[in-house]
């Protein structure tokens, strides 16, 4: 068996921070990147950045020179400040060889607003209270304690979303979807993948359409929702208790809980999936 070559590691680390006034958004693009985005502490209106770019090889002199390959920018346009990692070749150059990855922490004023891409990695974003737009592929992402609006395009890369407070507008396609602790509206479009809704007692109206995934969705014992659930293909799983109106129309089953009006509503749809209430 032959013996394993241990890696060389090559890292730069590049700090910078940058001016922010009240109307400015970030926006960050990166690739093959695991990125960290926070609030600093009320008062400070500095964007602050510390990059970590690093490239793994067997061979160090390989190492050196494909950490060159790491470009990082960033710049402020207008009221856009502007957070880039992305591996640069000149003409004629030929690709990296070693296994190239990005640390990548930054740091905003709390209603600062966010827009971030990623591929290849991962994203955690938390304690913002300004709108998030995110837009990934392969990149998972975690949203913890977010007070704006949530806009997420996710492609093979999973979304966990635990205490948010505006609307939250997902599209994901191949990916699983956990949300719970929402108190606003929310909105999922999702294909070839699971989602689970956590719809506590501060969750607005909630609608999932789903596209070959299943669906659960978690009311907890005495929902405050009016429920409707439509599976064309699928399966319906609802609890004894409270008491749902079920049937099935052509190659659709369905389920329905009517408590009155003025309640929020919880609309499900799929096709070739199953939606479970519990």
């Amino acid at each position: 068996m032959a013996a394993q070559s241990t890696l060389q590691v090559v890292t730069k680390t590049v700090q910078k921070s940058i001016a922010w006034k009240s109307g400015y958004t970030v926006e960050i693009n990166c690739e093959k990147a695991e990125i960290d985005v926070e609030a600093v502490s009320a008062g400070n209106n500095t964007v602050t950045v510390k990059a970590d770019l690093t490239a793994r090889h067997p061979q160090l002199d390989s190492a050196k020179y494909d950490l060159a390959a790491w470009k990082f920018v960033t710049s402020t346009v207008g009221k856009k400040i502007y957070i880039r990692a992305y591996i640069g070749l000149p003409s004629g150059r030929s690709l990296p060889n070693s296994n190239l990855k990005a640390k990548i922490t930054v740091r905003v004023p709390m209603e600062c607003p966010v827009t971030l891409s990623n591929k290849f990695g991962k994203a955690r974003l938390e304690h913002l209270n300004g709108a998030v737009r995110l837009t990934g592929e392969f990149c998972a992402f975690t949203l913890v304690d977010l007070q704006g609006g949530v806009q997420v395009e996710s492609q093979y890369g999973n979304v966990d979303g635990r205490q948010l407070s505006g609307q939250v507008e997902l599209r994901t396609k191949r990916s699983a979807v956990a949300l719970s602790g929402l108190s606003g509206n929310c909105n999922v479009h999702s294909e070839y993948g699971t989602v689970s809704v956590e719809a506590g007692s501060q969750t607005g109206n909630l609608y999932i359409q789903s596209n070959k995934g299943d669906v659960t969705v978690e009311t907890g014992s005495l929902p405050r929702h009016n429920i409707n659930l439509f599976a064309t293909y699928g399966e319906v799983k609802v609890p004894a208790k409270p008491h749902f109106e079920t049937g099935t129309s052509g190659s659709t089953k369905q389920a329905s809980l009517q408590q009155g009006t003025g309640r929020p509503q919880i609309s499900v749809e799929t096709t070739f999936g199953k939606i479970t209430v519990q």
